[in-house]
């Protein structure tokens, strides 16, 4: 009897032996920050910004719609959104310009959308003295746009002193369910810098040209530009190439072409064929529409776009410019991203973001210390903290036991003490905890061997 338990017991012993330990892995709900080994850099503060700052970004399954109206003598007029169908509206924007070097000083209600007043958020000044505005108008457009069919919906503009206003924009970004990538859309808005403006685009992602979903439109929009008959324009360079010598002209104005309605923006009705001659100044006002594609200027493993506009006539008003990337997540100038943007997860798979953090010029900002956080879902209240690498960069990996959707946001505090936020990312967590199984102990014959001599040496010990 005794030599049967011994046999027993070395037969456990080696089957433990062979199987090892069964790990409990990640702990559901928990989570593990990484924090690589720092090189040793010199990190240079930016203290000037360019004029058209970042004000919007937009992360998830989103698209977009932008037009733009310049309205004297008339009145009144319509600036129309594309709806696609079973979109809802999550942000809409608004922007203004007076005319030419009139400081004007725009009130609530000079302009109104569908006869509400609209109320000014923001407002600077452009080189040649006039004024550009910006709002928040999800208010005023979001329950008209959201019962309307797909399509065109008209929102009706008014303005007053029309003769005073040259123009406006309204942008529109939709949750879009016919959306299969994870896009950006950047807002940007100011004034010009007639000598010159530059954009850093920062991609989570490098390029690939072969992905069929990627797109990259860029729209701007000026005011107080005439192009028939004369020389009024902007010049656009992508990554050190040339895309257009022509930007300006009115082409969203209502005629006759005159101060208070020379305005334009790429949107609606407008191509993203960029110009046949790039270096081709403007002939009349549609020698450029203002909407382009930055695909041909960017090549394969790309993670910095880099835009520079100048105004050598100086006597345009940039006030404006968007992106809409498609199936791709990016920031402009100083700010933090989060990717990726959306996932899903088997319950008790790891999940990994990563948070990358960029300065005014889009260089990385190297040993930042970053906070990223679940605020919403099931896992609401995780987070982490640690500091970014050589490369502006630091990960987080966390688990889940329960069912649901976690939004994530990543933050970092610039030396102005100011919270920056990214976009948030959403995970989505799915299905159930997979059960480990006993695995079957499989023997080699040389340990079959073995495990018999064992109960021959056993055997031999007992008689």
């Amino acid at each position: 009897m005794k030599g049967k338990i011994s046999i027993t017991i070395v037969l456990l012993i080696m089957a433990f032996l062979l199987v090892g330990p069964v790990g409990a892995g990640d702990v559901a709900g928990t989570i593990s920050v990484a924090n690589p080994t720092i090189d040793s850099m010199t990190y240079k503060a930016v203290s000037a910004s360019a004029a058209l700052t970042p004000v919007v970004t937009e992360v998830g399954k989103i698209s977009w719609s932008i037009d733009g109206l310049g309205m004297d003598p008339s009145a009144s007029g319509i600036i129309q959104v594309e709806k696609p169908a079973g979109a809802t509206v999550r942000k809409a924007y608004m922007a203004a310009a007076t005319v030419g070097s009139d400081a004007y000083n725009v009130q609530t209600g000079d302009i109104k959308i569908d006869g509400a007043d609209v109320a000014w958020d923001a407002m600077v000044s452009s080189d040649m003295g006039g004024h550009n505005y910006w709002t928040d108008v999800t208010s005023l457009v979001k329950t008209k746009i959201d019962a309307a069919p797909a399509g065109r919906v008209d929102m009706a503009i008014s303005e007053n002193p029309t003769s005073r206003i040259d123009g406006e924009l309204l942008v529109v970004i939709f949750n879009d369910p016919a959306q299969t990538t994870d896009n950006t859309v950047l807002l940007m808005f100011g004034a010009q810098k007639m000598g010159g403006d530059n954009f850093n685009i920062a991609l989570a992602e490098p390029i690939d040209k072969s992905d069929p979903n990627l797109a990259l439109e860029f729209s701007l929009a000026s005011s107080y530009s005439n192009q028939d008959g004369s020389q009024q324009y902007s010049i656009v360079d992508v990554n050190g190439v040339r895309m257009t010598t022509s930007a300006g002209g009115n082409d969203d104005s209502i005629d006759p072409m005159q101060n208070g309605n020379l305005f334009t923006v790429g949107g609606l009705d407008d191509s993203t064929d960029n110009p046949a001659d790039p270096a081709a100044t403007p002939t009349n006002k549609r020698s450029d529409d203002e909407l382009y594609s930055l695909f041909p200027f960017v090549n394969d493993g790309d993670t910095q776009i880099l835009v520079h506009t100048l105004n050598p006539s100086y006597d345009d008003n940039i006030l404006f410019a968007g992106l809409y990337i498609r199936s791709a997540t990016a920031i402009v100038g100083k700010g933090i991203l989060l990717s990726p943007a959306s996932a899903t997860n088997q319950l008790g798979e790891p999940h990994t973001l990563t948070a990358m953090v960029q300065d005014d010029e889009g260089n990385p900002v190297v040993e930042e210390e970053v906070t990223i956080e679940v605020t919403a879902g099931p896992n609401t209240g995780i987070k982490g903290t640690g500091y970014t690498d050589k490369d502006g960069k630091i990960t987080l990996t966390y688990t889940s036991s329960t069912e649901g959707t976690d939004t994530i946001i990543a933050s970092f505090v610039d030396d102005a003490g100011k919270t920056i936020y990214s976009s948030p990312a959403t995970k989505t967590w799915d299905g159930e905890i997979p059960v480990p199984e006993f695995p079957t102990l499989a023997l080699p014959v040389s340990m079959l061997f073995g495990i018999l001599f064992l109960i021959y040496i056993v055997k031999e010990r007992k008689e």
